[in-house]
């Protein structure tokens, strides 16, 4: 059998998951076939099929405003079942439905939620990983060499997680004038870049939320680039909108917040006024922020190591006029848990980059 098509039909099966289909051709062909050429294939298959979900009536218009399912029928001509399935294909093509006391709408607001994530603990007494944020891929501005060189540090430290707090693309239509800050245009075109650019390498996945700069595609058009990025790149597992909390053991949990506030005129200020904000039995072991550019560590503050997660994207001329400076690099964190997973020790390294590259598309 063609590969192509052992391809289609492992896939029907396992789904977008790269790697596993890979191994299983060569397993069963001896022919080796790379993931990013399955994907890339898949891809493909997907765009010639490409074609309105429903030709009579259309279901993404109707969802501009709250539906309840049975007015759905009504309106469209079509089954239940089949709007359902319908609604389904347009979640999993990054359109932001949500479903509120029955009724459905393709959602122009994020909508706060507790995201969780367990990692799979293993019993290690020391857990080392990195940290990144604020990528803004598709910025003029973007470090695109130095966060492959990030990614080729982790690998060479044997780290196979990585976390990214948040704004993993520029967005769009952020401020007057912004369409002149970014090489590539709209939601889709910067998905498409981030999926075919953003580090890949074997060893690593890396598991994100999104930003405000993110969170601009819902806003302008009802549609969740990280959802659209989780569909086609297995190594990115997407956590939620602006904030998630990691159980790197069942007793030591990570918080991912891409905060909403501005730039304060002292570092450590923003990260203080968050932690006072938390009760006590909301509070997390381990914090990363994204969304101001910064990098320090905070060790212990309301028993709390809190840190500032830096960027992958130099001095904007926009940040030169509100004088923001930008920490260009991403962290290495090594937490030492107990045998039961309770931290007793974090420790950071931030690994800095000074000169940046131009048009580093």
């Amino acid at each position: 059998m063609d590969w192509k098509q052992l391809v289609l039909s492992k896939h029907e099966v396992i789904g977008n998951k790269w790697e596993k289909i890979s191994s299983e051709i060569e397993k069963e062909t001896g022919e080796i076939v790379k993931p990013s050429a399955i994907r890339g294939f898949i891809r493909n298959e997907k765009m010639k099929a490409t074609k309105p979900v429903i030709e009579s009536s259309d279901l993404l218009k109707l969802l501009d405003k709250p539906h309840a399912i049975d007015e759905l029928v009504n309106k469209s001509g079509l089954s239940k079942r089949i709007i359902l399935a319908q609604i389904e294909d347009y979640k999993d093509a990054g359109y932001n439905i949500e479903e509120i006391d029955g009724t459905y709408q393709l959602s122009k607001y994020i909508v706060p939620k507790d995201n969780e994530y367990s990692a799979d603990w293993n019993g290690n007494k020391i857990i080392k990983f990195g940290v990144v944020s604020d990528t803004h891929l598709c910025s003029n501005d973007q470090q695109l060499t130095h966060l492959n060189s990030f990614y080729d540090l982790l690998v060479k430290e044997g780290i196979s997680e990585c976390y990214h707090a948040g704004d993993i693309s520029e967005g769009v239509n952020m401020r007057q004038g912004h369409q002149y800050e970014v090489f590539k245009q709209g939601v889709d075109q910067q998905a498409r870049y981030i999926i075919e650019n953003y580090p890949e390498r074997a060893e690593i996945k890396t598991y994100y939320i999104t930003g405000n700069h993110d969170h601009s595609g819902i806003k302008s058009a009802g549609v969740d680039i990280g959802r659209m990025i989780n569909n086609e790149r297995e190594d990115l597992i997407y956590l939620g909108k602006q904030s998630a909390r990691v159980m790197l053991t069942p007793n030591c949990s990570m918080d991912l917040v891409h905060p909403l506030d501005g730039a304060s005129y002292a570092i450590s200020y923003s990260t203080q006024k968050y932690i006072d904000s938390l009760s006590g039995g909301s509070k997390s072991s381990i914090l990363i922020i994204g969304h101001h550019h910064k990098s320090f560590m905070l060790p212990v503050y309301r028993n709390i190591a809190a840190f500032e997660a830096g960027t992958f994207q130099k001095q904007t001329k926009w940040m030169q006029g509100k004088r923001l400076a930008a920490n260009v690099g991403g962290w290495i964190l090594e937490v030492e848990v107990d045998s039961e997973g309770t931290i007793k020790r974090c420790k950071g390294e931030f690994i800095p980059y000074y000169k940046f590259i131009e048009n580093d598309y």
